[in-house]
């Protein structure tokens, strides 16, 4: 097996774990952003007041869930990035 073949396969698994470690954080949040936003829906429908959230504008929360989006795309990329050093390094040791 090749040197080069060796350490694309060895970057490419360290990346991909790296990634799925990191990628799980911002995730999270976004569950958890999204559950307190349904929570807080379905208490305005219970209590019978009926007002559009998005009608005064983007929230603290929105910013909140579209910064986690973009680290979440960052980290996917660094796991699709490790994906494909791994194939690399695989087909070169043939």
């Amino acid at each position: 097996m090749d040197a080069l073949a060796l350490a694309l396969i060895a970057a490419g698994v360290i990346a991909v774990v790296m990634g799925v470690l990191r990628i799980r954080g911002p995730l999270a949040t976004i569950r958890r952003l999204e559950q307190t936003e349904a929570n807080l829906e379905r208490y305005d429908a219970w209590r019978g007041k009926h007002t559009e959230l998005d009608a005064e504008g983007p929230t603290g929360a929105d910013e909140m869930k579209a910064f986690m989006r973009q680290r979440a795309i960052l980290w996917g990329a660094l796991i699709v990035a490790g994906a494909i050093a791994v194939v690399a390094g695989l087909l070169l040791a043939r």
